[in-house]
């Protein structure tokens, strides 16, 4: 993993005028008021789209790309595994040490009639930060990160990223500010990633892979 190699400069670029815009709001933004907002434009057709496209956070869906990029190159495996142990870390520091017990919208809002989507699991407090958010958010970055020529792709995969964030208000599990410091931490977790990966992996063996090692194996007997 070299460092002018791996940069995802269009997905940061996009990311920061997301950032930007959505920080122009908060001046306006009352806690409670957006999520509200958004739980009256409710209909099936949303409601199964924003519950499919959620599950993309789960932070056990990290454990495919850590295993496939095995089969690549051991350096973005262990970027992506790195990655992994710092967003969780972050979301595990906001939810249980600094902001431990915050309640979420549908325990904030009480007193209110909210339009909850059948089937989903309702949660009612550690809402700060969201682990889905920072969880999509590290992984496509990372995505980026590994994909520097493709542009398409960053940006692609950022506007999944913002989706996914949005369902979690979407399905009243999070507020908007839970889902922009989770984007954030998530961006952070994924270049912290990358220059540790690259700081302290970046020698030959590294740049191996499982199918390298296979190749090697069933390539000796001939050789020999």
């Amino acid at each position: 993993m070299k460092e002018d190699k791996t940069k995802g400069e269009a997905y940061l670029k996009g990311y920061f005028l997301f950032l930007i815009f959505v920080c122009a709001f908060f001046p306006f933004y009352e806690k409670g008021g957006f999520e509200v907002l958004i739980n009256t434009v409710h209909n099936p057709l949303l409601d199964q789209f924003f519950v499919c496209i959620t599950q993309l956070g789960d932070g056990v869906m990290l454990i495919f790309p850590i295993l496939i990029m095995l089969f690549i190159r051991y350096s973005y495996a262990i970027f992506l595994a790195l990655s992994t142990i710092i967003h969780i870390l972050f979301v595990h520091l906001g939810k249980r040490v600094f902001f431990p017990g915050m309640p979420r919208p549908v325990e904030f809002l009480s007193g209110i009639e909210l339009h909850i989507v059948p089937g989903v699991s309702m949660h009612h407090w550690n809402t700060f930060p969201s682990g889905h958010t920072t969880s999509i958010f590290m992984l496509t970055c990372a995505v980026a990160i590994l994909s520097p020529k493709q542009k398409a792709l960053q940006l692609l995969v950022l506007v999944i990223a913002i989706l996914t964030g949005f369902s979690r208000i979407y399905l009243m599990q999070h507020f908007l500010i839970d889902v922009v410091v989770g984007s954030f931490l998530g961006v952070v977790a994924a270049y912290s990633g990358r220059w540790m990966t690259i700081r302290f992996f970046s020698k030959k063996k590294f740049r191996k892979s499982l199918l390298s090692n296979r190749k090697r194996k069933m390539a000796r007997p001939i050789m020999e």
